[in-house]
Parts: structure tokens; C-alpha cells; sequence
């Protein structure tokens, strides 16, 4: 991002006779964020670094789960010499810290990343006062989609990868899998042996220090208890268990990785956001048909294909409604040079890259009469 600090540029137009049009981009002034637990320093500079460099100011909320590790990144900030008050950091709950960020009458722009729920709360807050500019970066439910010519381990490696990762408790991670039922048998097997390799913590699991440690605890207790539940209602509606499907281990919050075979289309774990290591596995017939499985959410963050038929993965490109598509790949896949953001209820503007540096301004138009 720092990378970008030059190109805070507006345009011009010779197109108006006797005129010299110009336009500026300058900054909002006093702007504000509120993170996440999941990722804290990823999501505070994903915010910070293009407010700064676009000129603003900021105040950034952090998560009441997890507040010493923004606090420690503003010592650092202090220690590079940047000037106080253009960066602040305020620890808080959100009903009473959060609540009066999004309706500070002085605050002209609000970035927030988290659940629908709270980004609902946030933005009626912001229309209640002063109708500051909000961005939204809320949940997901990532389809991936297997297509009968596909890398089967390729696209298993991936997808156990992308349910793994930060134990699940990502808002992009692959958590309903369609795939063609031609090759749903060899592809389930693969991807129970790939959570297995990939998953398995020694018996010493609660210790993150050690090296042979590959995967973290749910936050707390209450993501525990909800992701237990979610894959127990799942047990109890017909739902298969092919991996995981309990408690790791006596001590923490650690849940086996699970696979859920075949649940109802309706159900809980596959129409809301579980926020842990569970993934779906659904068949499908045609192409058609997995499209529509596909999009038929309310989220539209992150969505995944593998084929080998380039015509089928650009067609599918352009039907899936998600703010990021991977073609042969999928989620955690991103880069910071692209706009990052979503679409329907995952939320409204674009993080990373020039967009987000854009949209950490405002666009004035000037008139030059000659």
C-alpha cells in the first residue's frame, strides 16, 4: 500500500469549449474503522495504510476479542515518528464504542469489517447522523464448485486449505462444496485424507508454540458452543458426517476439522456462516444446476471453480455472483494490488489496490472558465 502514496491523482477535460475542467481527489478529514478478531493487524492496515496515504485521519476501534495487538502496532506507529493524532486507537465494545464511532457527528467516512448484523447497525447509525460514507466488508458463504475434469487432489488440497486455515474463522473460506456427482466418491475421499494430513494437531494441541502445532483454537467459548451446534442440528437433519464432527482434545476451544456430507440444501450449515473448520459437500448434474446452487445466498464474497475447460471457467466467472472469483484456485487466494470486497449482503465498496485508495476520498469537479 505505502506504494501508492503518489497516486492520489484527479483528471481533466478539454471537452468544454473556453473551459479547463479539472477534478480533485482530497481527503474526508477525520475518517474512522472498526476490525475484526479474526485477522487485527491484516484488517487494521487494510484500512489505516490507504486512510493515511490518502490524507485522513483515523480512529480505529479494535475487537473487544482481541484489542493488545492493535494497542502493540500503535506503539510502533508512534515509534516511526508519526505525528499524533493522525492515527488513534480506541479499545471498546461495540454497543457503546463502536456505536458512537458510527454516529460521531465529526466523522465523514467509516470502513467496517464483520457480520451483516453489526455492518446493519453501523450503517443506519452513520444514516442517523451525518450520512457518512460507509464501507462494508461483511460475512460469507464461499461456494466452490468441482467440475468433472477437474485436479481432484489439486482441488482437494485447496479446499481442505481454505477450511483450515485460521481455523475456519475466515469470512472467504470455501465452506459449501458442489461437485459434479461423477466424481463426488473419489473427491470426498481425497478431501477427508487431505483435512487428516493437513488438520491433525499432536496431542499437545493447546500449546500454539510449538512447531509441530498446525492449527489454533476457536476465539472463545461462544464460537465453540455455536459451531458444535451448528454441526450437531446438522447430525440430527440427516446430514453425514464423513471427518471431524466433535470436540479435539479436553483442553481449549479446538474443534475437529468435519465434513458434512450431503445436507439439506435449506439447512443451517449450509445457508448461514458457521465461522470454523466444517465444510459442505453437495452433488450436482449440470453446470446449470451447480450456478444456481451457487448463488442462491445472500452473501457474495468469494466464490471458486475447477476445470480444465477454459470456455466453462470464464463463463462461470461471469455467472457467479461474488465479489472475487478463483478459477483453480480458492480462498485464502488474494493479492494486495486487487480490489477485495463483496457483493449483496458481504457488503458495498472495495478494499486493496487503487480502489481502496479512491475510496478513502472524495471527488470534487472544478470549472475553469478562460
Amino acid at each position: 500500500m505505502a506504494g501508492k502514496a503518489a497516486d492520489v491523482k484527479g483528471e481533466s477535460s478539454l471537452q468544454t469549449p473556453n473551459f479547463v475542467n479539472l477534478t480533485f481527489r482530497q481527503p474526508y478529514g477525520v475518517c474512522a474503522a472498526i476490525i475484526p478478531w479474526n485477522a487485527p493487524v491484516t484488517e487494521f492496515f487494510f484500512k489505516a495504510a490507504p486512510a493515511v496515504l490518502a490524507g485522513n485521519t483515523i480512529v480505529v476501534k479494535s475487537s473487544e476479542k482481541a484489542p493488545l495487538t492493535i494497542l502493540l502496532v500503535a506503539r510502533f506507529i508512534q515509534e516511526a515518528g508519526i505525528p499524533r493524532g493522525v492515527v488513534n486507537v480506541l479499545s471498546g465494545f461495540g454497543p457503546t464504542c463502536g456505536a458512537a464511532i458510527a454516529s460521531h457527528m465529526d466523522i465523514r467516512k467509516i470502513s467496517f469489517t464483520g457480520s451483516a448484523r453489526t455492518g446493519r447497525a453501523i450503517k443506519r447509525l452513520a444514516l442517523e447522523s451525518n450520512l457518512k460514507h460507509v464501507t462494508l466488508e461483511l460475512g460469507g458463504k464461499s461456494p466452490l464448485i468441482i467440475f468433472e475434469d477437474a485436479d481432484l487432489e489439486k482441488a482437494a488440497r485447496a479446499a481442505a486449505a481454505s477450511i483450515l486455515y485460521n481455523s475456519g474463522q475466515v469470512c472467504i473460506a470455501s465452506t459449501r462444496i458442489y461437485v459434479c456427482s461423477s466424481v463426488l466418491a473419489s473427491f470426498c475421499e481425497i478431501l477427508r485424507l487431505e483435512i487428516q494430513k493437513q488438520g491433525t494437531n499432536p496431542s499437545e494441541c493447546a500449546n500454539p508454540l510449538l512447531k509441530t502445532t498446525v492449527r489454533g483454537p476457536q476465539v472463545d467459548k461462544v464460537q465453540f458452543d455455536i459451531i458444535l451446534k451448528y454441526i450437531n442440528d446438522s447430525r440430527q437433519t440427516g446430514g453425514k458426517i464423513l471427518a471431524g464432527g466433535g470436540r479435539e482434545g479436553d483442553k481449549g476451544f479446538y474443534i475437529q476439522p468435519t465434513i458434512i456430507l450431503n445436507p439439506e440444501e435449506q439447512s443451517t450449515v449450509m445457508r448461514e456462516e458457521i465461522f470454523g473448520p466444517v465444510v459442505c459437500v453437495r452433488p450436482f448434474e449440470t453446470e446449470e444446476e451447480a450456478l444456481r446452487l451457487a448463488n442462491d445466498t445472500e452473501y457474495g464474497l468469494y466464490a471458486s471453480a475447477y476445470t480444465k475447460d477454459l470456455t466453462r471457467a470464464l463463463r462461470v466467472a461471469k455467472a457467479l455472483e461474488s465479489g472475487s472469483v478463483g478459477l483453480n484456485c480458492t480462498s485464502p487466494m488474494m493479492t494486495l494490488d486487487m480490489p477485495f470486497g463483496g457483493v449483496k449482503q458481504s457488503g458495498e465498496g472495495r478494499e486493496n489496490g487503487q480502489h481502496a485508495l479512491d475510496d478513502w476520498t472524495e471527488l470534487k469537479t472544478v470549472y475553469i472558465g478562460l
